[in-house]
């Protein structure tokens, strides 16, 4: 299923999650830059960046507390959920009406981790919708792509003030009532009496859902150890972009650039582009793609150095967001993958932004000083130990093939670096006679031959391309478990099938009359 009509149907069917991500983004972006300006009024340049390092830091808070509840406390989570967006809304507006810099400050830290809460939401979601497509990648880059550009959107079309401040607390609010309600559509047919809701039925067990291999010691190695090398490298390139951001956000709180301005669009392009190449070959080309962006991009951080009058910020500025956009869709892609078979899958898709953020608040002081020492050779040391970094846990995993995987009962599991196509293990391909037909074709004319409904449609697709447990779709789709049995008997009753595995074998033996 990878051509673009099943591409396009992938998309369409979690654009509810992607909107919800790119809120995320938009929301996240946009107090970044609003605290940016607020703290210029009563500090100075160097300060408005170790401040917003900090602030950021804090979002790490929400990014743990959502996954927690979700696992310890599920019954707690819409109460929590009602409570965050009430703070995120405070917190904003505290942000553009404080008056002295400790309200500004106290407003950025809240707004920060209700922001974070909101994202590991975002970020869950989006994984179970896509991690599983062929066009991960992609679907990451479109919803950071949409962020984005409403950013720079609403700088440079809205007027300067409460305009642009309303947009703001307006998608906050968008943000919170859509999770909200991904949430409600997870649990609204758990209406069945013989149903009761409890914290199985309300929560994914790591045992159950992703670390299916947990028992195998090789398996758990090899995954272990890709982690941990995601990890590092993650760790690597978000203090190369930590300290190029650092020194652009001096240079916005002093007005030599404005970060809000048309060069973000920018963003956009480089994270189209970076969607599109990163999902080629099973997404082969991730570690090599993101390891030229960096080197690139470490290039606006020897210009910062080297012109300290000024002068060609311009340039700084548009290598360094060419090179934003890759890294971006490159740790949502890859904690993304990683969810599958981790435990704790909820907690991974933001893995990656919360290493940003914590390596964003350790880097954003020495990257200050080396700037505004203006040492060269600081700056050459501290690059060359960052590029050796991210050529060995990147370009060091090349010897290997993302389709190299290991086979445990059925699940692959890509022990170089996690980034290959995860799609999961089909069962026997469609007769000869039938392979002129793509698998959506396939899918299209068997639902509208035994009439059957949109939900039992999707439901239908991952019985047929997938061998996982029935919690495992229940996950992915939304519904609970007895839902799901429902929806299956259905399909079953409608297909003249007694079990799953005789309307597997049916689907793929069946042949659609003209």
């Amino acid at each position: 299923m990878r051509g673009m009509g099943d591409t396009t149907a992938y998309l369409r069917r979690g654009i509810r999650e992607i909107i919800c991500l790119a809120l995320f983004f938009f929301t996240f972006l946009a107090c970044e830059y609003l605290f940016d300006v607020r703290m210029a009024e009563f500090v100075s340049p160097n300060e408005v960046v170790i401040y917003e390092s900090l602030v950021i830091g804090a979002s790490v808070i929400g990014f743990f507390v959502r996954p927690i509840l979700y696992y310890r406390r599920p019954h707690a989570i819409d109460a929590t959920s009602d409570v965050t967006g009430v703070l995120l809304v405070a917190a904003l507006l505290l942000l553009i009406m404080a008056v002295q810099v400790e309200v500004v400050i106290a407003g950025g830290l809240v707004a920060c981790c209700a922001l974070g809460y909101c994202g590991s939401t975002a970020h869950a979601n989006f994984a179970r919708r896509f991690a599983r497509t062929p066009c991960l990648a992609r679907a990451a880059a479109l919803s950071y792509a949409m962020g984005v550009l409403v950013q720079v959107l609403n700088h440079m079309v809205m007027p300067v003030g409460i305009p642009q401040q309303a947009v703001l607390v307006v998608c906050a609010i968008a943000q919170v009532a859509l999770l909200h309600g991904a949430r409600r559509a997870k649990l609204r047919d758990e209406s069945d009496p013989n149903f009761e809701p409890s914290a199985a039925g309300l929560s994914v067990d790591a045992l159950e859902y992703g670390a299916k291999w947990h028992d195998d010691p090789e398996a758990k190695a090899a995954f272990r150890r890709a982690v941990v090398r995601l990890t590092v490298a993650t760790a690597y390139l978000s203090s190369v972009f930590a300290a190029l951001n650092a020194g652009f956000t001096t240079l916005h709180a002093v007005g030599a650039v404005d970060l809000g301005d048309w060069p973000r669009l920018l963003l956009v392009v480089s994270s189209l582009v970076a969607g599109t190449l990163f999902d080629l070959h099973g997404r082969s080309y991730m570690n090599i793609g993101m390891t030229c962006a960096a080197i690139l991009s470490t290039l606006s951080f020897f210009v910062l150095i080297v012109d300290g009058n000024g002068g060609n910020e311009l340039a700084a500025t548009i290598i360094f967001y060419l090179g934003s956009g890759f890294f971006v869709v490159f740790f949502t892609t890859k904690y993304a993958a990683v969810s599958l078979y981790a435990r704790w899958s909820y907690f991974w898709p933001c893995m990656g932004r919360v290493v940003n953020n914590v390596c964003s608040m350790l880097v954003t002081a020495p990257a200050v000083a080396i700037i505004s020492s203006q040492n060269v050779l600081a700056a050459v040391g501290a690059a060359l130990v960052m590029l050796v970094g991210i050529a060995i846990t990147l370009l060091g995993q090349l010897g290997q093939r993302a389709d190299d995987a290991v086979m445990r009962d059925g699940l692959a599991l890509a022990t170089d670096d996690l980034g290959g196509d995860f799609a999961p293990t089909c069962f026997d391909p469609a007769p000869v006679e039938a392979a002129e037909l793509t698998s959506n074709e396939r899918l299209d004319s068997f639902v509208a031959t035994f009439g059957l409904t949109e939900r039992e449609r999707d439901i239908l697709e991952v019985l047929v391309v997938s061998d996982q447990s029935v919690q495992d779709i229940a996950t992915t789709l939304f519904l609970s478990r007895s839902t799901l049995y429902r929806h299956i008997s259905s399909i079953n009753k409608k297909t003249g099938t007694a079990s799953r595995v005789a309307l597997i074998n049916f689907f793929w033996s069946w042949t659609p009359k003209d």
